[in-house]
């Protein structure tokens, strides 16, 4: 089989930013953001409040991180994404910066 045409595979840190991994960083920051909000609806008290600003910080964290980071380093990546990839990651920035 030859492999002419495709892309030399990523090497150094875009290795460790491979699409899937950026793909299951992403949703793993979105569980944890989900996961705030339903304690925050449906915990009691003050530690409930506590852990739904953690559980979302670092959710909005490992979400705008592997952005990012995949959005620079991953050069197997279309320019045009990789850039939507940064604004995506801006935008949640300046989400979690207005909502706190």
């Amino acid at each position: 089989m030859s492999q002419e045409g495709l892309p030399p595979p990523p090497s150094g840190l875009a290795a460790l930013f491979s699409e899937t991994l950026i793909v299951l960083g992403v949703l793993l920051g979105i569980l944890l953001i989900w996961i705030s909000q339903l304690i925050g609806i449906y915990g009691t008290g003050t530690d409930a409040y506590k852990i739904k600003f953690v559980l979302k910080g670092l959710g909005m964290l490992l979400s705008s991180g592997a952005l990012i980071s995949g959005g620079i380093l991953n050069k197997n990546i279309d320019k045009f994404a990789r850039f939507g990839m940064i604004l995506g990651a801006i935008g949640l920035i300046i989400t979690a910066w207005n909502i706190a």
